[in-house]
């Protein structure tokens, strides 16, 4: 098995809760970012979370964010694995996430003007991909 870490400036907060369960519009616009985030990522593979996304402050200035983003931000790290190797590497997940529309003013410390997920904007990118567990290698 592959696995991956997903680190998002967005606030991806799983909540459970939605427009019949719940009247807080903060819990249920933190669900439909992790609604959309985890159906960009069932497109190509079916993931096996290894939690939830977990949401931490921390110095994003080397951890591959657009350069406008600098200092101390909530990051909302997501781990997971797939269970055919292969079938899934950053650049497919760069280019399927790039301008998939979010919720924005939740939790986020940043300003995201363009109320998406960008991955190709060196400048604005709010979502960065890592195969964690390569060991594999590549089959011949």
């Amino acid at each position: 098995m592959q696995s991956f870490e997903i680190k998002t400036l967005l606030d991806i907060t799983q909540t459970g809760q939605t427009k019949f369960k719940s009247q807080d519009r903060l819990l249920i616009n933190q669900q439909a970012n992790w609604n959309t985030f985890f159906q960009v990522l069932s497109m190509r593979v079916n993931p096996i979370p290894k939690g939830w996304p977990a949401v931490e402050k921390c110095n994003v200035s080397k951890l591959g964010f657009g350069t406008e983003y600098k200092g101390q931000h909530n990051v909302w790290t997501f781990n997971l694995e797939i269970e055919r190797d292969f079938a899934l590497d950053e650049d497919m997940l760069t280019i399927d996430f790039d301008l998939v529309p979010v919720i924005n003013d939740l939790s986020e410390t940043i300003l995201n003007n363009s109320e998406a997920f960008r991955t190709k904007d060196r400048q604005a990118q709010n979502i960065v991909f890592k195969l964690v567990d390569n060991s594999i290698g590549p089959q011949v």
